[in-house]
């Protein structure tokens, strides 16, 4: 894509800034009182980027009684309220920014503050940061917490005892405000760690993408208005490029009126050791990787609190052992996503006490530490984005009085671990357009409503997530994967039509679902209160999943409710387990379904025993493509059939995995390895086939099946080869609702053939984008820290990548 597509866009207007001489005495005392500072800081911001890079000196006085003002004006209903960007980097206090005006609110006008942040970490370490300082009108909700838990913060805040109050996004848009707030009025809503919005990829947060729309309508249904003030250490300025991130945010959380303070993004107190890494004789790549990590690390560990970021959390500990001598082991820990909470929390604590001297970690261990003295952040590979890595590095030298390197040992081979993220988190093309047009059978499997509820479900086979042991972590990444699809395609076919074509929103975390019990009738005569009988249907009963969460299992949290619906151990004596309705229509008799399966599966199994036979079971790609094209399978549609050959099946107790793949070197194209024993998947399928398909073309079906069952894959394999659609209502997956304003242009874009969204051709460019970056930042020895910094100041604020590096090889 030219990315001069991408600034067709109006760029959303700003408002003069009209900075406070200074903050009131009332603020300065709850400064000294609360926090036990003296005085503010200053930041540095940016006069106006658009004329030059002149800069401001301001104190954070000065914008906390900016905030205040606005809230002020929305409290005494004024019509022109305005809303606050801020980007200041990493360490310069921008939570007293908030938290202060949130205090101030609350003390002289009874007003609440709702803080949204996009990591329960964060949420966390600020809520209980304050507690520590002796402020106690604060607390979070998030759905870590149980309904008991919840309900006593929900009254806090409704009877005043709060005035800071923090919600994860997706727990705010869940329910209807007053179901947290009750009557008591917001008087500021805080989004931090803005840049999440627009951040692509695997790190985007696709509730905040929601956020602006959510709050423009709460406006409208509160019947008043309040400031919303947004803030984050790393966001580009780029007007005139794909990679802006300030325009973007302002639009995308629908800020105007918007002041916007964009702040400096030098840390003078962080310097660089970026190494060439020299690949010696008779050594492999990750041998040298280990020689000159174990060297870093040795160093690191005589004196210095460091923190070493490692792409991947699978194998992190195994690589542990080799770069750290076991005499050192006490001082070194591993941090990554998968780890228990309390586990992550006694790591951290550890950390800051000194306990221990050096964390390797993913980049969970990110936003939400706040810890002053680390003075070493060592980076094995590059970050996903160059974005990223600044935040990164900021976590250095927090403390202005310590000296901060920021170091790596880079060769060109290192883009193997930020280019294998990219693949595993990101959207294809085919796969846009899959989504587009399940999404439109859906729409005319459910009688043409213009608008219905959508189940995530739906869309499974379509972007084949490999299947995690763990469901709920499964369905959290499927989530994501398919929202962020469907708002791309929101997103796009808005810019190109000028109108919504599409609209999805979210729904709540539980919703009314269906729930089977496999052992009688022990389960419905205990919560018989909750659960309508499906007429018809063995055991089967419609559940209000919320109701009883919250009134019979008040002591769990969301995910161990979640968990234990989903693995039938919610209630002991009986095995009730979350289904999903699902209603399948027939394209063909089942008798000609049955021989375009039959067919199917036997120039399958003559293709896979003649690779057992003649190259120990391997076999390419291509082979695959040239079968399935005799059946009339797309290689998009092949491709996700085989995928599904590739589940691990459960057989006696064990786990069992017939066909297993490897993406091919220097390609994109995959080569398996099939065992003995896949005919016996196929022939299950077959046997459940003759089971449960029957019926002319036209009729409908209808079951009742979990996510991972053999049915439900069955189903998706026969509307690979277009035999049926299906769609699927409840079984614990999350739903969207959508709106469907223009399906004929839906309809046509869907199977035209030509689709292809921008959005994502800009995503892939600015990927591009960031190899160069990272190629030529750390490819270099030639450069200061001063010039080091000078070039990220200008990639921030808008030069390209060929004017970067035109500049300053110019210096050599």
């Amino acid at each position: 894509m030219d990315v001069q597509e991408a600034t067709t866009r109006r760029l959303p207007d700003l408002k003069e800034r009209h900075l406070p001489e200074n903050c009131r005495e009332t603020v300065n005392t709850i400064l000294k009182e609360t926090y036990g500072y003296e005085q503010f800081r200053n930041l540095e911001i940016y006069d106006n980027l658009f004329k030059g890079k002149e800069k401001l000196c301001i104190s954070q006085g000065q914008l906390i009684e900016n905030v205040i003002l606005e809230a002020e004006k929305a409290w005494k209903g004024e019509a022109q309220v305005d809303n606050i960007l801020l980007t200041a980097p990493t360490g310069s206090g921008k939570s007293l920014l908030f938290q202060l005006p949130a205090i101030y609110l609350g003390k002289e006008y009874n007003l609440l503050t709702i803080v949204v942040s996009p990591l329960k970490a964060l949420i966390v370490d600020q809520v209980e940061s304050l507690q520590e300082l002796g402020y106690t009108r604060v607390a979070y909700a998030s759905s870590d917490l149980s309904p008991e838990q919840k309900k006593e913060v929900y009254r806090q805040v409704r009877e005043g005892e709060i005035d800071l109050f923090y919600l994860s996004p997706e727990l705010l848009l869940s329910y209807d405000i007053k179901h947290f707030v009750g009557e008591r009025r917001i008087g500021l809503v805080v989004v931090d760690e803005a840049h999440t919005v627009t951040t692509w990829g695997k790190e985007f947060r696709v509730d905040y993408w929601f956020l602006g729309r959510y709050l423009t309508a709460l406006k409208q249904t509160l019947g008043y208005g309040f400031p919303l003030f947004a803030l984050t250490a790393t966001a580009v300025w780029n007007p005139k490029g794909g990679n802006d991130m300030i325009f973007e945010t302002i639009r995308s959380l629908q800020m105007e009126p918007c002041v916007l303070y964009v702040g400096t993004v030098k840390r003078r107190n962080i310097g660089f050791d970026i190494r060439q890494m020299e690949i010696e004789a008779g050594e492999t790549y990750d041998k040298a990787k280990q020689r000159v990590i174990a060297a870093r690390i040795e160093d690191f560990l005589d004196g210095h609190k460091s923190l070493l970021y490692y792409p991947f959390a699978g194998g992190i500990d195994m690589r542990l052992k080799t770069w750290v001598k076991p005499a050192d082991w006490r001082l070194v820990a591993s941090y990554y996503g998968k780890k228990e909470k309390e586990q992550k929390a006694a790591i951290v604590q550890e950390f800051k006490e000194g306990t221990k001297k050096l964390i390797v970690a993913t980049k969970a261990f990110g936003m939400g530490v706040d810890i002053s003295d680390i003075d070493r952040v060592y980076h094995v590979a590059p970050s996903s984005t160059f974005v990223d890595y600044i935040q990164e590095i900021g976590r250095a030298a927090r403390d202005a009085e310590i000296r901060g390197i920021a170091a790596t040992d880079y060769h060109e081979r290192d883009f193997y671990y930020m280019k294998r993220l990219h693949q595993t988190g990101n959207i294809a093309q085919e796969q846009l357009v899959l989504i587009l047009r399940k999404l439109m059978e859906v729409y005319r499997m459910k009688g043409e409503k213009p608008e219905m509820m959508v189940s995530l479900s739906d869309f499974e086979f379509v972007v084949k997530l490999p299947r995690t042991r763990n469901k709920l972590e499964y369905e959290a990444e499927l989530g994501q994967l398919i929202k962020t699809a469907l708002l791309w395609l929101e997103d796009d076919l808005m810019q190109r039509h000028g109108k919504h074509l599409l609209e999805i929103s979210p729904k709540n975390l539980l919703t009314e679902g269906y729930v089977q019990d496999k052992t009688g009738d022990v389960f419905a005569r205990e919560f018989r209160g909750y659960l309508t009988k499906v007429e018809g249907e063995d055991g089967v009963y419609v559940a209000r999943l919320e109701a009883l969460w919250e009134e019979r299992f008040p002591e769990l949290g969301y995910k161990e409710f979640k968990q234990k619906l989903n693995n039938g151990t919610l209630w002991e004596g009986a095995r009730a387990v979350s289904v999903g309705k699902h209603e399948v229509l027939l394209k063909e008799d089942a008798a000609v379904i049955r021989e375009r399966m039959d067919a199917l599966f036997k120039s399958l199994t003559a293709m896979l025993k003649t690779a057992l036979i003649k190259s120990k079971g391997r076999f390419d790609e291509e082979e695959l493509r040239a079968v399935f094209a005799e059946h009339g399978m797309d290689v998009r549609s092949a491709k996700r059939f085989i995928g599904s050959l590739l589940e691990s099946r459960t057989e006696e107790g064990r786990s069992v995995s017939y066909i297993s793949s490897v993406k091919k070197k220097d390609s994109n194209e995959l080569s398996f390895t099939v065992t003995k024993g896949f005919d016996l998947l196929l022939s299950r399928y077959q046997k459940l086939f003759g089971q449960r398909i029957v019926g002319n073309k036209g009729k409908r079906l209808l079951f009742y099946c979990t996510p991972f069952s053999d049915l439900n894959m069955l189903l998706n394999l026969l509307s690979m080869l277009d035999c049926l659609s299906f769609s699927v209502e409840g079984g614990g997956t999350p739903c969207v609702f959508v709106r469907f304003n223009d399906p004929g242009i839906l309809q046509e874009l869907a199977f035209r053939g030509d689709y292809r969204n921008l959005i994502l051709d800009t995503n892939e460019q600015i990927f591009q984008e960031q190899i160069d970056l990272f190629s030529f930042f750390f490819g270099t020895d030639k450069l200061t820290d001063e010039q080091r910094w000078d070039f990220i100041e200008d990639y921030f604020t808008g030069m390209g990548v060929d004017s970067l590096k035109k500049k300053f090889t110019s210096l050599w």
